[in-house]
C-alpha cells in the first residue's frame, strides 16, 4: 500500500503483503472487465490494501449501486486519490506563472513605447529651443515638453499599477507552489513529511555528515489487533495522535515522518546518545499513559504502547545503513517485551 500517499506514490509492502494483495486484485480487474494496466491495477492494489479510505469510500458507493467500475472511472479515481489531482494543479500554477510574465513583458513594452515617443518629443522641443526666435515660440515649446513630461509620469504611474497586480498574482502563485510542495511531501493521514520525503532528509543527512544525528524508528506495539479490534477508523485516528506528539517533539529543529503503516521516524540533530534515548523513552510514555477512549461510545481503547530502535549517525553512512541499524534495533525491542527503547 502507497501509505504515505506521497507523490508519485511509494509503495512499501513486504513481498508476502503485495502477493496476497495481487491475489484479491486480479479478480476484481476481471469482474469490472477492465485490462489489467498500470492505472487499473494501481487502483485496485491501493482498494483491497484498505489504507486508501477515500478511494475505499467512493469506490463503495459505486459497488452499493452496482454499478461497473470502468476504464474510464478508474483513470478519475487514479488521478483525484492515487496522484491526488497533482498534475493537474502543478499545470495550473505553471500557465499561471506564464500568464503573469507575458503581461509583465506586454506592460513593459507599452510603456517602452510610449517612453521612446515621448523621448522623440522631448528631442525636438530641445532642437526648436536652440533655434527659436520669439517669446511666443518659446511658451508652445514649453508647453509640449510640459505635456510629454506629464505623460511620462502617466505611463509610469501606470506601470507601477500594472507591476503591483503582477507582483500581487506572482505571490498568490507562489503560495500555491508552496501548497502543491507541501502537499507532495507531505503523508495525507498523519500530517508527517512522507517516505519520499524522509529519504530526502536522511540523504542530505549522510551527504553533509551531520554530526551527532539520531533516528528514531517507532512501530506501534500490536497494532494489527487494535485495527481487529476496534477498526481502521480507531486505527487511523490513533496513528493520528503519536504522530500529533512525534509533530511536538520534533519542532522546527527536527523531522518526523511516516516511514510506513505504523512505523514512524524521528531524525535528531545535534543530540547526544544519551539525549536521543531520552527523547524516545519520553515519547514513548507519553504513548503508553494516555488514556484513549472512542469519541462516541465513550469505550476505553486500553493501554497502547510503542516499540523504538535508535541508529546514530556514523560517518560512511548511507540512507540505508541508518535505518537498517533502527530497524535492528527496533527488532531487539519488540523481542524483548515491546514497550521499550533500544540502541544500535
Amino acid at each position: 500500500m502507497s501509505a504515505n500517499k506521497s507523490f508519485p506514490p511509494v509503495y512499501t509492502d513486504p513481498a508476502q503483503q503485495a502477493s496476497e494483495n495481487l491475489r484479491q486484485v486480479i479478480p476484481l480487474v476481471n469482474k469490472h472487465k477492465t485490462p489489467i494496466n498500470p492505472v487499473n491495477y494501481a487502483v485496485w492494489y491501493e482498494y483491497v490494501s484498505g489504507e486508501n479510505q477515500k478511494l475505499n469510500n467512493e469506490i463503495n458507493v459505486l459497488l452499493s449501486k452496482k454499478q461497473l467500475i470502468s476504464s474510464k472511472i478508474t483513470q478519475s479515481l487514479y488521478e483525484k486519490y492515487v496522484l491526488q489531482g497533482m498534475p493537474e494543479r502543478l499545470e495550473k500554477a505553471n500557465n499561471g506563472l506564464s500568464l503573469v510574465v507575458d503581461n509583465t513583458l506586454e506592460n513593459i513594452n507599452k510603456a517602452e513605447s510610449s517612453t521612446n515617443d515621448s523621448i522623440a518629443d522631448l528631442t525636438s522641443s530641445q532642437n526648436t529651443l536652440d533655434s527659436y526666435s520669439d517669446i511666443d515660440d518659446l511658451k508652445t515649446t514649453v508647453q509640449n515638453i510640459l505635456t510629454n513630461t506629464q505623460t511620462l509620469l502617466s505611463n509610469s504611474h501606470t506601470l507601477k499599477q500594472d507591476l503591483a497586480q503582477s507582483s500581487q498574482e506572482i505571490e498568490q502563485l507562489k503560495r500555491e507552489l508552496a501548497a502543491v510542495k507541501e502537499i507532495a511531501q507531505t503523508d495525507a493521514l498523519t500530517g508527517l513529511l512522507n517516505r519520499g520525503a524522509l529519504d530526502k532528509e536522511l540523504s542530505t543527512l549522510c551527504q553533509q555528515a551531520i554530526r551527532k544525528a539520531a533516528v528514531i524508528l517507532f512501530d506501534l506495539d500490536n497494532f494489527k489487533q487494535v485495527n481487529d479490534s476496534f477498526g481502521h477508523v480507531i486505527g487511523d485516528k490513533i496513528l493520528q495522535f503519536f504522530s500529533s506528539i512525534l509533530k511536538e517533539k520534533a519542532g522546527k529543529e527536527h523531522v518526523a515522518a511516516r516511514f510506513g503503516g505504523e512505523e514512524m521516524v524521528l531524525i535528531l540533530f545535534d543530540v547526544s546518545q544519551q539525549e536521543s534515548i531520552d527523547i524516545a523513552n519520553t515519547i514513548r510514555t507519553q504513548f503508553s499513559t494516555s488514556k484513549l477512549k472512542q469519541t462516541k461510545s465513550g469505550q476505553k481503547i486500553g493501554v497502547l504502547t510503542v516499540s523504538a530502535g535508535i541508529s546514530l549517525f556514523q560517518i560512511g553512512d548511507t540512507p540505508t545503513s541508518l535505518i537498517d541499524r533502527a530497524d535492528q534495533a527496533l527488532y531487539k525491542s519488540k523481542e524483548s517485551g515491546r514497550n521499550q527503547v533500544q540502541i544500535n
